[in-house]
């Protein structure tokens, strides 16, 4: 009689534990998920084109070669491009001088950004149109989030990336 009583406890344990468990899990699903971008505040931001007295447009780069991703053992792929970025000059409660610093301060980031874009590139990938409208998005939503990275507010400073010409070979 003593084995099934120690039996039944033993099984009591292992549901009240279960059930603990079960409540843990559900309670960290609904609650510890909810807090995991506090720091931020998201500004949810209609898609608006901004008046030219709004915008000002900023030089990236006059000419520079990157490096493309190889397809063969012997090829040497490299596109030059000249790059610019149109960009908000007041966001939130900055000045037209703290949003002009703010760029120059990430502009190292700003350039590994592009350089890190072209490597995964083809060849084929670079001679295709679509593509150049592809890396302006892209890049224009990198640069927003290397921009915005710090802020409580996100919302994006640059309006639109252009590559004023785009050789390769």
């Amino acid at each position: 009689m003593e084995g099934k009583s120690s039996y039944f406890v033993l099984l009591v344990i292992v549901a009240c534990l279960s059930i603990t468990l079960a409540f843990l899990a559900i309670g960290y699903f609904f609650f510890g998920t909810a807090n995991s971008n506090a720091g931020k505040e998201v500004v949810v931001m209609t898609q608006t084109v901004p008046s030219d007295s709004e915008i000002t447009n900023k030089v990236i780069f006059e000419s520079k070669n990157f490096n493309l991703k190889k397809t063969g053992d012997k090829q040497v792929a490299v596109i030059n491009v000249s790059a610019s970025m149109k960009h908000l000059k007041k966001v939130n409660d900055m000045t037209e001088e703290e949003v002009a610093a703010k760029i120059d301060f990430y502009s190292k980031e700003i350039n590994a950004a592009f350089g890190t874009y072209f490597q995964d590139l083809t060849l084929e990938q670079v001679a295709d149109k679509a593509t150049k409208a592809k890396a302006e998005q892209d890049l224009k939503k990198q640069i927003n989030e290397i921009l915005t990275g710090n802020d409580k507010k996100e919302s994006p400073i640059v309006y639109s990336i252009t590559f004023d010409y785009w050789f390769y070979q």
